[in-house]
């Protein structure tokens, strides 16, 4: 997700929505309509949509995060109070593939745009309790959904050594992939793998000298893969479009914000089997955007809009 500045504890964190105008008008927004925002995080998306499909229009948000809810739920009530003539708004802790559950939650059997803006928060990147960030020590976690069943050190120390090299091969396109998953399956014989420092520590050893001081740290692809595992990301995108089909309204569109090359195929070529493609390439964040908030340097934007059911 393309948030900003995280959270101390004792403040709301500063949210930076990535392709905020591209979206908005992408999504093609009036008043009236129902809008799902299915990674609502901290409710920079959600705010601008409310304030474009209000009065009279619904937005249903969503986030497996609970304490990102939270955030959501305070920044949208704070808008409200502010802008009174905004859409009503309907808030969820729900895995975004759920998203026909929530709409029935609402009374509503489809919503006319979905927007998806997948990846990991800085709100999340930035607690070190939460386990997402190479950068400080901190639990080996890594769920999306706090109360999940599992988290990313359960996960190590239970996947074979072929599939660990596998995942840190295709989710993060770690080319020492093998000697990654090597090092990490001897370690753990001998004592568990529990805490963020000792995940890095045991990648930066494995990573060749030559390759440990590059433009990127040496953990940043095995900590993203490893994440995209335990959430399940992939497979939660690919079931989140099945139901866009059949929860989305014919002529209405859906938005989704990638930050990982296989995110963005399966969007691309769901899309093309699936809707009318409205962006034939990605968009992607302007120069100026990305000097203000660097993680939307991997930001992809698509649209597609659903078919109209033959008659």
């Amino acid at each position: 997700m393309g948030d900003g500045s995280g959270a101390d504890g004792t403040r709301h964190p500063v949210h930076v929505p990535v392709l905020l105008h591209e979206t908005l008008q992408l999504l093609s927004l009036q008043p009236g309509l129902v809008v799902v925002d299915g990674t609502v995080g901290a409710g920079g998306h959600a705010m601008a949509i409310a304030r474009a499909i209000g009065p009279g229009g619904l937005l249903v948000g969503l986030d497996r995060d609970t304490e990102i809810l939270a955030c959501a739920r305070a920044a949208l009530a704070k808008a409200a109070e502010d802008a009174p003539a905004q859409a009503r708004v309907s808030l969820h802790h729900s895995s975004f593939s759920n998203v026909q559950e929530a709409l029935h939650a609402c009374g509503q059997a489809a919503c006319d745009r979905l927007l998806l803006d997948l990846g990991v928060s800085s709100l999340q990147l930035d607690r070190a309790e939460r386990g997402f960030s190479f950068m400080a020590d901190g639990p080996l976690d890594m769920r999306m959904d706090p109360h999940g069943p599992l988290d990313a050190a359960s996960w190590l120390a239970e996947v074979s050594e072929v599939e660990l090299a596998r995942v840190l091969f295709e989710y993060g396109d770690e080319r020492f992939s093998r000697r990654i998953a090597r090092s990490i399956v001897y370690a753990r014989e001998r004592a568990p793998i529990v805490r963020t420092g000792q995940l890095v520590e045991l990648i930066v050893r494995a990573t060749p000298g030559h390759a440990r001081h590059g433009r990127i740290h040496p953990a940043t692809r095995s900590f993203q893969a490893i994440r995209m595992a335990v959430n399940d990301e992939l497979g939660e995108l690919r079931r989140t479009l099945v139901s866009a089909l059949e929860c989305v309204r014919p002529g209405g569109r859906i938005c989704v914000i990638s930050f990982h090359s296989a995110e963005d195929r399966i969007v691309k070529y769901f899309f093309r089997e699936h809707c009318e493609v409205v962006t034939r390439k990605p968009v992607i964040a302007t120069e100026t955007e990305t000097d203000q908030n660097p993680r939307a340097r991997s930001a992809k934007l698509r649209c597609g809009i659903v078919k109209e059911i033959a008659a």
